[in-house]
Order: C-alpha cells, then structure tokens, then sequence
C-alpha cells in the first residue's frame, strides 16, 4: 500500500472518519481520550506541520479549559469532595467527567480538520450529490464559506488600509464604521459569488438524474482491504463499549483510573483503529524515503 490514506477511495475514507466520530463519542474513558486526542494531534501535524495548531491552539487551549472548568463549578455529584469553592463542593468525580468532556469535544475538533483533508469539496459532492444532489451542494458550500470567509475578510481589509480606512486605528466610532464596511463589502461579494455559482450548476445541468458524471475514483483492492480493516476495528471498539472497558464508570462508585485486564487490549484496539491513516502515511513516507536514498 504505497499510497497515502488520502487517496483511498473517498467511501473508506468517509467510513473511517464517521468511526471515528462514534468511538470518540462512545469511549468515555479519560486513557482512551488521551490517546486519541494524541494520535488525531500527529496525524494533523503530519500533513500540514503544525499550521493548524499555529492558527487555532490557543482556542482549542480556552476551549479545553472552559469545559474542564465550568463541569465542576455546576455539577456536585460523587462522592469524593476535592475541596469547597465557597459553599460549593468540588467533587473529584465533576473534576474527571470535567477533564472527559473536554478531551471529547477536543477530539471531536481534531477529527474536523482532518475530515477536511480526507474529503475535499470533490469528494463530498461525488459521495452524496447522486443521493442528495440540493443537500450535498448546500453543506459544500457552507463549508467553504467559513475558509473563504477568512481569507476574502484579509483581502478587503489590505485594500481598506490602502485606502487609510483601519479597524485598528482611529476613535472607536471610525473603526466601528470601518468594520461594518468590512463586512458589508464581504456579505455582497459573498453574495454575488454564490447566486452566480448556483446559476453555474444550473446550466451545467447539476441534480438531473439522467445525466451521466465522470467519475474520477475507482474502488481498487487496496480500499477493499483498507475498509474491511476499519470495519473489523470498528466492531471491536464496539464490543469494547459493550463490554464496559472503554468507559469509566463515575457513579454511583468511582472506578479507579488505572486499565486493567482486558481495558488494555481494547486501549491498544482503539488506538490502532485512529492510527490507521498514520500508519500508512508513515509507511508510504519511509518507503519515499528509502528510495530517494539509493536514486
């Protein structure tokens, strides 16, 4: 398998990342969230070398807090009482569901970038625009709006600069109205660009059935293989979940933190199943690398 994962088949690739998205949601133990969490972190770091946590670590950092902070200020059961923050316990049970809830929606963002870089616009139209043509554009381009969005705001504000217009600058009224012709200006252009890209898949004929679409993607033996792994893991963690191993039970007794017997098992289960496009990633990189050396 020299390939890397993201040009597998874009159906092995979707059914990885909705896996993923079912155990992150599932296994509610703190060792497996931080696995997780671990191994989404490489694989982001693998492909884009840190941009993503160069632009959004210090939310995703707050974001982690808020949730860690906020569960044991509001939630007061257990039976294990930390210390009081006025007249209210702190229980260590709120602390732990706290720290998994944080772990989960922070796993929960990791997967969304990579979903991003799994499947493109490309890839998500030729999955759903067959079964759910209106659907599939809509979310498409919602999806792409929040980049383009970004990227257009930091092309107008350059030119609005130019012209010796700031929202940096100035009384607080001059930069107030600056920034509401920031986004006046974005909201018409954003405008004009989707009604003009609707008109465009209307001529060309986007949504009819009879229509017959190139088809860029074969479904080789290599994605055969591939799927039938993510599917077997994925069963696994399933039975995992229902066996009770992947979750830490808080109440109405506080399970010890320490994986025992067959959590292990199921530990190293579920962090093969998200280390997958890792894995072959990794393997295709070695491989690159071995033969750039003898060449």
């Amino acid at each position: 398998m020299n390939r890397p994962f993201k040009t597998f088949h874009p159906f092995t690739c979707l059914i990885y990342l909705v896996g993923g998205f079912i155990l992150v949601t599932l296994c509610q133990h703190p060792d497996f969230l931080i696995v997780d969490v671990i191994i989404l972190g490489l694989y982001i770091v693998y492909n884009d070398r840190g941009r993503y946590f160069k632009q959004w670590g210090w939310t995703t950092l707050v974001f982690f807090l808020f949730f860690f902070l906020m569960n044991p200020l509001f939630n007061h059961r257990g039976q294990h009482i930390l210390f009081y923050l006025g007249s209210n316990p702190i229980m260590l049970e709120a602390v732990i569901r706290g720290i998994m809830i944080a772990l989960t929606l922070m796993a929960l963002l990791f997967l969304t970038p990579i979903f991003n870089f799994l499947i493109p616009s490309d890839r998500f139209l030729f999955l759903f625009s067959r079964f759910l043509p209106s659907w599939a554009l809509l979310i498409m381009l919602t999806l792409r709006f929040i980049p383009l969005f970004r990227h257009r705001l930091g092309e107008i504000e350059s030119v609005q600069r130019a012209r010796g217009l700031s929202v940096h600058h100035g009384s607080l009224i001059a930069r107030t109205q600056s920034a509401m012709r920031l986004v006046q200006i974005l909201v018409t252009w954003s405008l004009e660009e989707a009604i003009q890209t609707a008109d465009s898949m209307t001529a060309r004929g986007y949504g009819l059935t009879k229509r017959t679409v190139y088809n860029p993607f074969r479904f080789q033996i290599e994605d055969g293989v591939v799927l039938i792994i993510v599917i077997v893991l994925f069963i696994l963690n399933l039975y995992g979940v229902w066996l009770g191993d992947s979750i830490l039970s808080l109440t109405p007794v506080l399970e010890t933190l320490r994986l025992q017997g067959r959590e292990w098992f199921y530990l190293g289960v579920n962090a093969l199943y998200f280390s997958i496009p890792l894995i072959i990633d990794g393997k295709e990189g070695i491989v690159w690398r071995s033969l750039k050396r003898t060449s």
